[in-house]
């Protein structure tokens, strides 16, 4: 594994129509070196609970659509564990802002992978590296 990737990045990778620039990078990654937080779990299926109170079919259909996508990654789903989340509670300490964002930074920083995000800013100072896939160059940010 090489990369983590952010619940944004997971999200648009899933459509049918990704961004042209996520879809140029994915391309050229192989799919082994990509890996999932069990925050990104949580969160993409709390959006499909949302909107299964106001549109039932369609988070259906989204639901089979991600857990198959889960089913694929299984073995690079990477839990919350002592180390991360004692390491995500001393990120907070410092500022409790973008709480699940942090906890994908403390899973990168504890097991040396990349985060694959749009929104580095919400990670900056948090020892990681970064990369923006909806650039049209992508570049591996440091920490």
């Amino acid at each position: 594994m090489k990369y983590l990737l952010d619940t944004n990045v997971f999200r648009e990778i899933g459509k049918t129509a990704p961004h042209e620039h996520v879809k140029a990078w994915l391309a050229q990654v192989d799919d082994s070196d990509l890996a999932l937080s069990t925050i990104t779990v949580r969160e993409v299926m709390k959006g499909v609970e949302k909107l299964r109170r106001t549109k039932p079919d369609v988070a259906a259909v989204i639901e089979t659509r991600v857990q198959a996508s889960f089913d694929a990654l299984a073995d690079r789903i990477l839990p919350v564990d002592r180390e991360i989340a004692a390491l995500w509670g001393r990120l907070l300490g410092a500022s409790e802002k973008h709480t699940d964002d942090t906890g994908l930074a403390a899973t990168a920083r504890i097991h040396r992978l990349i985060l694959v995000t749009r929104n580095s800013a919400n990670v900056a100072g948090r020892g990681i590296t970064t990369l923006d896939p909806y650039s049209a160059s992508p570049r591996i940010r440091p920490a």
